[in-house]
């Protein structure tokens, strides 16, 4: 009898492990189209309407949705650092949208290296001085900015058109808090991009 017990608790307990796990085993990875284009162009169709032909300069060829549009399909603005600052903003010497205005791309640049012949495409991966620099600068002007906590992740790669340590500067000679903004580059890792 009390063998009978027995196995029906462990049967209670490893029949939903079971199904769970089985569960997790049939889900699909969602395909990340920014590291999927390296083997497969159609993936290049997430954002565009034909696949882009070699040689081709113009950011906004044949894109499906207006330029940052086609980000905000996926990515959330409110994790960005500065993007109600820097909307509706000049983008020059950067690539701008139609108007000449800052979007994703003027800074980042969705293909990763390899994809584009000549382009030379800058992956930040955080460091933890780069960690360090969003916790201890960026996330308080984002909570202040949008009036919610942020979280970041500390592991998150992306795709810059310029280092780091240039992508800011080619526009910001100024600094807007002095005492606040100016060591950033303490935190950034410099010229290892």
């Amino acid at each position: 009898m009390i063998t009978r017990y027995i196995l029906i608790a462990i049967l209670i307990v490893l029949v939903p492990t079971l199904l769970i796990s089985q569960e997790k085993e049939g889900e699909e990875e969602e395909e990340n189209p920014h590291t999927g284009m390296v083997d497969d162009e159609f993936v290049c169709l997430d954002c565009h309407t034909e696949v882009p032909k070699e040689g081709m300069k113009s950011p906004t060829y044949f894109l499906v949705d207006a330029p940052s549009e086609n980000c905000l399909g996926c990515h959330d603005e409110t994790m960005h650092p500065g993007s109600k600052e820097h909307e509706g903003m000049d983008a020059k010497p950067l690539p701008g949208d139609e108007n000449g205005k800052i979007a994703c791309f003027t800074c980042h640049d969705p293909h990763p290296d390899g994809v584009i012949k000549g382009r030379k495409v800058y992956g930040a991966e955080l460091s933890q001085r780069s960690a360090d620099f969003l916790r201890i600068i960026t996330a308080p002007e984002l909570k202040e900015e949008l009036g919610m906590e942020i979280e970041l992740d500390p592991v998150k790669e992306v795709y810059l058109r310029e280092p780091m340590n240039k992508v800011c500067s080619t526009c910001h000679e100024t600094i807007k808090y002095k005492g606040v903004y100016t060591p950033w580059f303490k935190f950034t890792d410099m010229f290892t991009y």
